[in-house]
């Protein structure tokens, strides 16, 4: 893992590229058959990417693409409960597949999972409660994980970190993608005296209503997108004053952190810099900072005030390889952090001090990579009094 201390003004150049068509031929045991994707919020069953049976028996789609844009994408049924497995029932790793211009992949769906809500360990550990409250995003489940010795110290007050995408943060049985273990980091790192006993919040995502949830603005390449504003609001206005009330939290800013991944990273640097009196802590894993052009970077330019501490990283193969489009040599996620980077010391923010960006070269975009870059996260933003 390399740690980057940027120190220079911000610029961020996203070069302009022809789209190709690239069109997914598949055999599968039965239809119909959906495409899901990075590329468009990993909806499993939108009629937009339902493939169209062909005279052969085959089922075909064809969509423009970016030159050098990596797909990760699977097949589905129309949802994820028949998402595709292999030849054995087993799980499957997202294709991918990096767009060098027009192409086709003749690709072959092994078999479907059976419709069934696959059975998975509960893998909870430490006390977590979840609940839902009423006028809060029509009664979304939220979680909490209290710090140990909440209960026999009554005394005691605790710093609090907010969290996107809930389903993933604690338990392998309700994740959509894998679990953070962000349970298992705290109730180790804790004991062990490297952070500081805090509550986390964690609230899940709206399914089929993430994309619009975790977009501040519209995107044009995204249909539905551009509710985060909304989303933000719903958590501030409803969700942290019932927490504070609830809890034993130390409230304000400087206790208060705001955390997620891709989209949710997005969000959560968004989160800081439109609310930095509500959340002084941000950390954004992944974040899609690339989405909308570089709306993000100047939104964060323009704000008067910041948020105390900001970690960021990135990995190297976000798309599963390595992509250039400038050809400049660094892939262009990497690349879009360092403006991120540049902006924020622009604007004071010294490296090491309230401001930690990580690269690791070889991580891909999934909760595996940030469950294992969670502890350094939260150390730096929680470190132990």
């Amino acid at each position: 893992m390399r740690i980057f201390l940027l120190t220079v003004a911000w610029a961020l150049l996203t070069p302009v590229c022809q789209a190709a068509p690239v069109t997914f031929v598949v055999t599968v045991p039965h239809g119909p058959v959906f495409l899901a994707g990075d590329f468009q919020g990993w909806q499993p069953g939108e009629s937009a990417w339902q493939l169209a049976p062909q005279a052969d028996g085959t089922f075909s789609l064809t969509r423009d693409f970016a030159p050098g844009r990596g797909l990760r994408f699977k097949f589905t049924g129309g949802s994820w409960l028949t998402v595709e497995k292999d030849a054995a029932g087993g799980e499957i790793a997202n294709r991918l597949h990096v767009v060098a211009g027009a192409d086709t992949l003749r690709l072959t769906v092994a078999s479907w999972a059976d419709g069934k809500p696959a059975a998975r360990p509960r893998t909870i550990v430490g006390q977590v409660e979840t609940w839902s409250l009423p006028g809060f995003l029509a009664g979304r489940r939220v979680w909490v994980y209290l710090p140990p010795g909440y209960a026999a110290d009554t005394g005691r007050r605790y710093p609090v970190l907010y969290m996107f995408d809930g389903q993933n943060v604690f338990n392998e049985a309700t994740s959509f993608a894998g679990e953070w273990r962000v349970d298992e980091t705290l109730e180790q790192a804790i004991a062990g005296g490297s952070v500081r006993p805090l509550i986390v919040v964690a609230v899940d995502n709206g399914g089929g209503g993430r994309l619009r949830e975790y977009t501040p603005w519209a995107v044009s390449a995204h249909a539905g997108s551009g509710g985060g504003r909304d989303h933000l609001r719903e958590w501030v206005t409803t969700l942290v004053p019932y927490v504070n009330r609830r809890y034993r939290t130390l409230p304000g800013a400087a206790h208060t952190g705001l955390a997620g991944s891709s989209l949710g990273g997005l969000m959560s640097l968004y989160g800081g810099f439109a609310r930095p009196d509500v959340f002084g802590k941000v950390a954004a894993f992944s974040p899609s900072l690339t989405i909308g052009g570089a709306a993000l970077l100047a939104y964060c330019a323009d704000q008067p005030a910041c948020p105390q501490l900001i970690y960021a990283d990135m990995g190297g193969r976000e798309e599963g390889n390595r992509v250039d489009r400038n050809q400049d040599g660094i892939d262009d996620h990497v690349a879009a952090l360092r403006g991120l980077g540049r902006l924020l010391v622009g604007r004071g923010y010294i490296g090491g001090w309230d401001l930690l960006l990580v690269e690791v070269p070889d991580a891909r975009h999934n909760e595996e990579a940030w469950a294992r870059r969670f502890p350094a996260a939260v150390e730096f933003l929680f470190p132990a009094e």
